[in-house]
């Protein structure tokens, strides 16, 4: 698709030079030069096009391997195992011989049962948050590589300590500590790391845009304890709702991540630092919004988020394809303003299955104050609209979900 945008490419060619002053501008002055919402939309829809005519030509430079389609997914996947060392060899999407030799020794080494044709989505999922962490500044903090580092993750989010890696990225190293008294502040230190393995206020790897509790590192729990258990929860062997929810919320995550990895690669003209820093501009634009989801009636924060869009006077489809694109970099970054409020605004654009979403947010408070209630507000309105034809946006091909986060949502309330 192409999207057509009221906007010359000075702008994005001027962007790196005027950064600094974009991140300090209100939400009109942004919108209103059309710099958050409206260049990564245009650079998207501009190199659609150049993939369309590129495609007789890459297919026929991958005809040595003409039976195996190319996907995001695989190639991701193979960046990852090729990460860690486990030699997935060329980094071109087909999932074939090398690739799946190299998930077997990735499983084997993770004490997986090893069959590289069953890839179940818990382990990619573990090896993807693996990968995060690594490349987001684990790597440097631990200064391991390769399948050394992937084990130092394992262990560090089985201890509730994946945050070795924080001094090194946060300017403030030691928050929990320097907050309270100085007299009383060593003594909750034993406290807190003693329910950081299950609890959703695990210590924060990255400094996310509300300074909470890490996603990433809740989910990386949550993928821990899915390998323990052998799975995923299913409809037939739920035995802790709150936990199915918590699996399905970190699966979407996944699912949004992955999306927004595939529309990166179609944004020209911008380098990935440049278009992380119009999202962060876009999450810390959206700020107010976010707040008040904890405040207000599902209704209500939609009808604000469309007025926001309204008089932004950029069209729709800019504004969703930036929210899906900072939707992937607020996960990939822990910044749950960018996250929280591209998810909103894609509601707000008329993709209800968004507000999934923002229901997990709301129910365990990243990102938001918790407000299980307001939750059910925005599950029920995205199941409905499901039911009712809408898209499906996360794993769509998985048709039972939506029985299971209803009958999850039942058990819970």
């Amino acid at each position: 698709m192409i999207f057509r945008l009221i906007a010359t490419l000075a702008i994005a060619f001027s962007f790196a030079g005027t950064a600094p002053q974009i991140v300090r501008a209100d939400a009109g002055e942004i919108l209103g030069g059309a710099v958050v919402g409206g260049v990564i939309g245009y650079a998207i829809g501009k190199d659609q096009q150049r993939k369309q005519q590129a495609r007789t030509t890459t297919r026929s430079s991958r005809a040595y391997r003409p039976g195996i389609p190319s996907t995001s997914q695989g190639a991701q996947t193979q960046t990852a195992l090729n990460y860690f060392g486990y030699n997935a060899g060329r980094v071109d999407g087909q999932v074939g011989r090398g690739t799946r030799t190299a998930i077997e020794r990735y499983q084997a080494s993770m004490g997986y049962p090893v069959n590289g044709y069953d890839f179940q989505p818990y382990q990619r999922d573990f090896l993807m948050q693996a990968y995060y962490w690594g490349t987001s500044g684990g790597q440097a903090s631990t200064q391991l590589s390769g399948q050394p580092l992937l084990m130092a993750y394992r262990q560090q989010v089985h201890t509730g300590s994946a945050l070795a890696a924080a001094p090194q990225v946060q300017a403030t190293p030691t928050p929990v500590v320097t907050a309270p008294a100085p007299a009383p502040a060593p003594a909750p230190a034993p406290e807190a790391t003693a329910t950081e393995t299950t609890s959703a206020s695990l210590p924060s790897l990255f400094s996310g845009g509300t300074g909470g509790p890490s996603l990433a590192n809740r989910c990386s729990g949550v993928m821990l304890q899915t390998s323990t258990n052998g799975g995923y929860t299913t409809l037939s062997n739920m035995s802790d709702p709150d936990f199915a929810l918590s699996e399905q919320f970190c699966l979407a995550r996944s699912y949004a991540m992955s999306r927004g990895e595939d529309l990166m690669q179609g944004i020209q003209g911008l380098t990935p630092d440049q278009v992380a820093a119009q999202c962060d501009s876009f999450g810390d634009m959206l700020a107010p919004q976010v707040v008040s989801l904890s405040l207000s009636s599902k209704n209500e924060a939609e009808t604000q988020m469309r007025k926001l869009a309204l008089d932004s006077g950029l069209s729709p489809e800019d504004l969703a394809a930036t929210s899906k694109v900072c939707l992937a970099i607020g996960y990939r970054e822990d910044n749950m303003d960018a996250a929280v409020g591209s998810a909103l605004m894609l509601v707000a654009m008329g993709e209800p299955a968004y507000g999934e979403l923002i229901g997990h947010h709301l129910r365990e408070g990243f990102g938001v104050q918790e407000r299980r209630d307001l939750a059910m507000q925005w599950y029920d309105a995205s199941l409905s609209a499901l039911d009712a034809g809408s898209q499906a946006v996360f794993l769509p091909s998985q048709t039972d979900r939506p029985q299971l986060l209803r009958a999850a949502m039942v058990q819970t309330q």
